[in-house]
């Protein structure tokens, strides 16, 4: 199993300087991949910050991206809503280029309604949005694949587009999609490199997993999840929680770390035993 180091989450939004300091210990300790959420507004209240309080992930991951040498970078999960699919895909190809391969495109449909309507981007529907999200990754696809690229959907188009420079990861940086519901699982399994879960307990996620697999075939695939807040409790117990995971086929495990010292001690006291 994999570690990734979660910079936003549900119960964290780090500031930038917090954010590169836990993004440099994580590169420091060869930790697979640092992880950013795509939020406009923040959905939950995070301590005493201001509500709705969090940055923009694809300006933050940018300069990260410069700041770092080995640790992927993650995003769970882009919502294709806020920029435009052939757009994100330049996007993606030019961060590709910054960071010599290390992205890893995470993309999901959007759930936070108030965050479209304050913001004046419409809203749709869940299978609608599902239908748009794939339209997007079969967008993005063709960008970084095809000398010219051509797609006509029902909610996206692209028409002789070149996309030049291509990505540096062949034949496009890995897309995991995100989200719990059967429609994006499917899709997952459909047009995925990786299928990102919501929190979830491992037996529960077992069997998710196992409903994946189903559209996947012989295909290589990642299977993650967020482990959360770094628990409290004994050391021994979290291991046994981790190693659940593990066995219920997760691949990557992402962990919200308040700082770079807490980072630090799950190195030291954790790893070790797993």
């Amino acid at each position: 199993m994999q570690f990734g180091a979660a910079l936003s989450g549900k119960s964290l939004t780090l500031n930038f300087r917090d954010a590169r300091r836990v993004a440099l210990k994580a590169d420091e300790l060869e930790f697979h991949s640092i992880w950013m959420s795509d939020h406009l507004m923040h959905p939950f209240q995070v301590g005493e910050l201001p509500m709705y309080y969090c940055h923009e992930a694809w300006t933050v991951m940018t300069a990260l991206a410069a700041l770092t040498k080995k640790v992927r970078l993650g995003f769970s999960m882009l919502i294709p809503g806020f920029r435009y699919p052939s757009v994100l895909a330049k996007m993606a190809a030019s961060l590709d280029e910054i960071s010599n391969g290390r992205l890893v495109m995470g993309v999901g449909a959007g759930w936070f309604k108030q965050e479209y309507d304050a913001y004046g981007i419409p809203w749709q529907e869940h299978d609608k949005l599902i239908e748009m999200e794939r339209e997007a990754v079969l967008v993005m696809k063709a960008l970084w694949t095809q000398p010219v690229a051509n797609f006509t959907g029902r909610y996206y188009h692209v028409k002789e587009a070149v996309m030049e420079p291509k990505t540096v990861q062949k034949p496009h940086p890995p897309v995991w999609i995100g989200g719990d519901s059967p429609k994006t699982m499917e899709l997952a399994g459909q047009l995925g490199d990786g299928w990102f879960s919501r929190h979830t307990p491992p037996q529960l996620l077992k069997e998710k997993i196992n409903s994946v697999k189903k559209s996947v075939g012989e295909r290589p695939m990642e299977y993650a999840t967020s482990l959360g807040d770094l628990p409290s409790g004994k050391d021994s117990e979290t291991v046994d929680e981790i190693q659940r995971y593990a066995k219920a086929g997760v691949t990557l495990l992402t962990i919200l770390f308040q700082d770079a010292n807490a980072l630090q001690g799950f190195a030291e006291r954790i790893l070790p035993s797993i």
